[in-house]
């Protein structure tokens, strides 16, 4: 048996070609079904055939969670129960407009423009050290600015648990 060795194994080895990539004009909710429906965790965006961003389900999340706590603040603010002279104060419908703006929210207002990028023959190991370094779950996998693959954790996990690459979308 060989031993493992990450320094001898290259991101063309392992990246996925199988890109789903999205546009920065395309709307944040039918992006975060796309992910879903793909079984990914994130995407390239590209714009003018060039790699301008990325964007991920927790991208997405953040806004969603940023909109909540932003309507329940709102909501808080307006919810006055009694006054001090007992006047009695309607009770008001909850707030939503920050939430009803995320419908109307696009890839650009979610993605990450700093993009952790590798080149085919660049070492594994390295790809894996830039993912721990930068706190992120994938690489793309660049000629110039174009995007041709994706290396993801899940990639990696499955090289060092020793799984065969299989036909299979990016993570």
């Amino acid at each position: 048996m060989t031993e493992f060795n990450p320094d001898l194994i290259v991101a063309e080895q392992v990246m996925s070609r199988a890109l789903v990539t999205v546009s920065p004009d395309q709307p944040l909710a039918e992006v975060e079904m796309l992910l879903v429906e793909n079984r990914i965790s994130g995407a390239p965006v590209i714009a003018d055939g060039r790699l301008v961003g990325v964007v991920s389900r927790s991208d997405v999340a953040r806004i969603d969670v940023l909109t909540e706590s932003l309507d329940g603040l709102v909501s808080d603010q307006m919810l006055w129960d009694t006054q001090a002279d007992g006047f009695q104060h309607p009770k008001r419908a909850a707030f939503h407009e920050f939430h009803d703006r995320l419908s109307k929210l696009s890839v650009r207002d979610a993605m990450q423009e700093q993009v952790v990028t590798c080149h085919v023959d660049t070492p594994i190991s390295q790809v894996a050290s830039d993912m721990v370094r930068h706190h992120v779950h994938r690489v793309i996998v660049v000629e110039g600015e174009h995007p041709i693959g994706i290396v993801s954790s899940m990639d990696i996990a499955r090289l060092v648990a020793g799984v065969p690459q299989e036909a299979h979308a990016t993570s």
